[in-house]
C-alpha cells in the first residue's frame, strides 16, 4: 500500500520557498533602492516662517525625527526620501530675523547615511542622550522598546551613529554610550500639530 502525503504537508515546502524568495527579492530591492537613492550632501535647505520648513521633492520628516546639538549650529534628522530612510547631519544658519520668535532658517546638509531596511520614528530614533559631552546627535538603529508608563524605553538595538562634529561626519558608536527614551504622546502632540498646519 502507498503511502499518500497530506495536503498540507505538500503545500507545506512550496509555501516556505515562496516566503523565502519573497523575503529576498524585498532585500534586494532595499539594497538596489539605497544604490540608485538620490544623495543630498551639500544641499540646502530653507525654513520661512509662512511656509515652514522646504524639504526637497519626496522627502517628510516629523519634529521629533529632529534633534538639536547643543552648544552649536548643528542638527541631525531622520528622513524619508524617495522610500529611503537617511540620516542628516546638518548646519543651522539664520539668515534674517523677522520677529522676537520668527527668522528665515538655512540648513546645509554635511553628511548624509543611507538605512535601508529602518522605520524612522520607530527602528530608527533621535530620541537619545549620551553619557559624555562627546556623544551628541545620536542616533539609534534597528531598536526595540519597552513601554514603561508613559514611556517607551530602548531594550536593544543593533547600531548607533553620532555626530562627529571635528569631521563633520556621523560616525558609528557604542550602544553602551547612550540612553534613548521615546514619549509617544508627544510624538503624537507633535504630528498632531504638524498636520494641522
Amino acid at each position: 500500500m502507498v503511502a499518500h502525503r497530506s495536503g498540507f504537508a505538500r503545500v507545506f515546502p512550496a509555501a516556505v520557498l515562496c516566503l523565502a524568495l519573497v523575503a529576498a527579492l524585498s532585500a534586494a530591492r532595499a539594497v538596489q533602492m539605497g544604490k540608485n537613492a538620490e544623495r543630498y550632501v551639500g544641499r540646502p535647505i530653507y525654513s520661512e516662517p509662512a511656509t515652514g520648513l522646504q524639504l526637497p521633492p519626496g522627502c517628510t520628516i516629523e519634529p521629533t525625527w529632529r534633534a538639536r546639538i547643543s552648544n552649536s549650529d548643528n542638527e541631525v534628522w531622520l528622513v524619508t526620501c524617495g522610500g529611503v530612510v537617511r540620516a542628516w547631519l546638518l548646519r543651522r544658519a539664520v539668515l534674517e530675523v523677522l520677529a522676537a520668535n520668527s527668522a528665515r532658517v538655512r540648513f546645509q546638509v554635511l553628511d548624509e547615511q543611507l538605512l535601508p531596511g529602518e522605520i524612522v520614528g520607530d527602528t530608527a530614533s533621535v530620541q537619545c542622550t549620551g553619557n559624555s559631552d562627546d556623544d551628541v546627535g545620536l542616533v539609534v538603529l534597528g531598536a526595540k522598546w519597552r513601554a514603561t508608563g508613559t514611556e517607551l524605553r530602548l531594550v536593544s538595538a543593533q547600531g548607533a551613529l553620532r555626530a562627529d562634529l571635528a569631521r563633520q561626519k556621523l560616525v558609528s558608536t557604542p550602544l553602551a554610550r547612550m540612553e534613548c527614551t521615546r514619549y509617544p504622546e508627544r510624538e503624537a502632540m507633535m504630528r498632531r500639530l504638524q498636520n494641522a498646519r
